[in-house]
């Protein structure tokens, strides 16, 4: 997993290092604050509820909708987490950006040409992909083909997020996905063929990983919005893995050996956990923060992707 995990930390941590991480959802607000240097790090950390209606996550439309509630809750966040500096990454709900693998036989060596490629590809699965859009893009280093995992976000809602931290005192450094966050907790040498699974309230994303190297990209949103009833939700999820690993074995003519599970949801993660494996012959098996770390078990699913962004 070393070129995966390396490609995740290029992709968020570029520059220096960052002494402040949230993860944004419709439904809470989570803040990691480092202090000190490598061994001798230190962190702090929040969990908040997000006043209902403040946030509607989304590519295309505004976001935020109570932007001084949002500013609040952010102030309050860094105070409990007793954070310091005023720079920050941030890790958005995945509905927010359009994200794709890409496959090039070829690929160019100058960042400019990688870019125009990767647009054009992009351009023809998405006819009208809008004009204002950021890519960011991550190359795995070698291999054929090449595998690119490429990210696209409207320029407008970035900027809305950006402003909304900057008045709190906050500059965004970067902008990414929880999944991504999640890869860098997979063991770097055993899990070469998996299948990362980030399951929220309103929606089921998923990350094929073979041979070390992102392979596919799904994102799968719950048609009610808010998902189904905790009950449902172990089917609904097993009905998407079914049709992505019969497309893995189809295309890539590879199977996973593991499914990695983190809940984002309240319920129960063992339980649903549980559910997803007796309707998968493959091992499930939770994707969560390290036990040393002192987290409950809520905290070690909930904070797993800012976990993997730091680790």
């Amino acid at each position: 997993m070393r070129g995966l995990t390396n490609a995740v930390k290029d992709y968020f941590l570029r520059g220096p290092r960052l002494s402040l991480h949230f993860l944004l959802t419709r439904r809470a607000l989570a803040c990691l604050s480092l202090a000190g240097r490598e061994r001798r790090t230190t962190f702090g950390r929040s969990v908040l509820a997000v006043p209902p209606g403040s946030l509607e996550p989304a590519f295309e439309t505004p976001n935020i909708k109570g932007e001084e509630e949002l500013a609040r809750l952010i102030r309050e966040a860094v105070r409990r987490a007793r954070g310091g500096g005023h720079e920050a990454a941030l890790l958005l709900p995945e509905v927010c950006q359009k994200s794709f693998v890409l496959a090039f036989e070829s690929f160019p060596a100058s960042a400019e040409e990688r870019e125009e490629w990767i647009l054009w590809r992009l351009k023809k699965q998405m006819p009208s992909l809008p004009e204002d859009v950021r890519l960011s893009f991550d190359a795995s280093a070698n291999g054929t083909p090449r595998r690119v995992f490429a990210s696209l976000a409207r320029a407008e809602v970035i900027r809305e997020y950006e402003n909304l931290f900057a008045s709190c005192g906050i500059k965004l450094r970067s902008v990414g996905l929880p999944i991504l966050g999640l890869s860098s907790l997979l063991d770097r040498q055993r899990e070469l063929d998996v299948l990362l699974v980030n399951i929220e309230e309103d929606a089921v994303s998923l990350l094929a990983v073979l041979d070390g190297q992102a392979a596919l990209y799904r994102f799968k949103p719950f048609l009610s919005g808010t998902g189904p009833a905790p009950d449902a939700l172990a089917s609904a999820v097993v009905r998407e893995l079914a049709g992505t690993l019969r497309f893995l074995e189809d295309r890539e003519k590879k199977t996973v050996k593991s499914l990695w599970v983190r809940v984002g949801t309240d319920g129960d993660a063992a339980e649903l956990a549980a559910g997803i494996q007796a309707g998968i012959m493959l091992p499930v098996r939770l994707l969560e923060a390290p036990g040393a770390l002192g987290l409950s078990p809520r905290e070690r699913q909930f904070l797993a992707p800012l976990i993997g962004l730091i680790s």
